[in-house]
């Protein structure tokens, strides 16, 4: 018998170049996808931790019989209201309610979060370090990504960690109103239009426009390209210090004339006319003070009935400007926003 030598014939060069482009198209048509369904997974999980915050903050009223305030200016125990701020936020008041009372029973409320020298006591904030270096998950946002822990030295203050997520203090101009340069008295300058203020409790029951047409907490992540690489706080409130000139951030609380995801304001403006300029095109370019998230299109927000719903970058001004408010008598449709 005669063998047949059997030739084996491999791929040639074209044909191997041609396997590998037609690889890299799938791989380019299925990235997207899979980019896709990770910020789903993504959204999906910072839903959850508003629903677990709006059921938080529930609870806290049902046993206190209000919600926590924003942050804590003074305490009505300070002898004249002269005592250095606290800052405390309602974000340490829920602690318990998150399930972390460990890191809640680490607190001293007498002490303040934020200064070393208070009432003759020297390094009083340096015993609240173990509580306010703690990380909270639910309190970040998967889609802000995780942030190291920022430790101040201890001559001057405690740390800080992060936080994903803002009180709504409404529509009142809560930060430059209220200035001598303005002229304008303090007095009673603190009182939100929202559920959340300085040193103010709100109760269920003044919610008139309804719980299910008022937002309570949303997202305050960091601004896309943020050129501000200062995190937000959960412990510390009225943070307004900011590393870009001419801006000022608030902590724990957020304000909703300017909708989700504006850019800042810079600079912002020194004086203003009244105490809300709802309606300002200036003042609604201040996204420094507003809900934003780094969810493309729009910002999860959590309304007082216990409900989560995403907010579009395009929502009318005056519809959302109406979710803000806990008693401003507007008539507001659920199809609108």
């Amino acid at each position: 018998m005669t063998a047949k030598t059997r030739l084996r014939r491999g791929f040639t060069l074209i044909e191997l170049l041609v396997v590998i482009a037609i690889i890299g198209v799938l791989i380019a048509l299925l990235l997207p996808a899979v980019q896709s369904a990770r910020e789903a997974a993504r959204r999906s999980s910072c839903t959850n931790n508003l629903k677990q915050i709006g059921l938080a903050l529930t609870n806290y009223h049902d046993q206190q019989g209000a919600y926590p305030i924003g942050w804590q200016y003074f305490s009505a125990s300070d002898p004249g209201w002269t005592a250095p701020s606290k800052r405390w936020t309602m974000w340490a008041s829920i602690l318990p309610q998150m399930e972390q009372s460990n890191v809640f029973n680490a607190i001293n409320f007498i002490f303040p979060v934020s200064n070393n020298s208070y009432n003759g006591v020297t390094g009083a904030s340096l015993m609240q370090t173990t509580a306010t270096l703690s990380l909270i998950s639910s309190y970040v946002c998967p889609s802000d990504g995780k942030q190291k822990p920022l430790a101040i030295p201890a001559s001057t203050s405690t740390g800080y960690t992060q936080i994903s997520y803002a009180g709504n203090a409404g529509v009142t101009n809560l930060i430059s109103f209220c200035s001598s340069s303005n002229g304008v008295s303090c007095t009673g300058w603190w009182t939100p239009s929202g559920i959340f203020g300085v040193d103010e409790s709100v109760k269920i029951g003044e919610i008139r426009d309804g719980t299910s047409n008022t937002v309570m907490v949303g997202e305050y992540s960091q601004f896309k390209n943020d050129p501000d690489s200062t995190m937000n706080f959960w412990s510390v409130g009225a943070n307004f210090s900011s590393s870009v000139s001419g801006v000022s951030r608030p902590q724990s609380i957020a304000l909703m004339f300017a909708p989700p995801n504006k850019s800042m304001l810079i600079p912002q403006p020194t004086a203003v006319s009244s105490a809300n300029d709802r309606f300002s095109t200036t003042w609604q370019n201040a996204g420094q003070w507003g809900f934003r998230s780094l969810h493309p299109g729009g910002a999860n927000m959590a309304f007082a009935d216990g409900s989560v719903r995403f907010i579009k970058d395009s929502v009318n001004v005056t519809t959302y400007q109406a979710i803000a408010t806990k008693n401003g008598g507007e008539a507001v449709s659920g199809d609108s926003y």
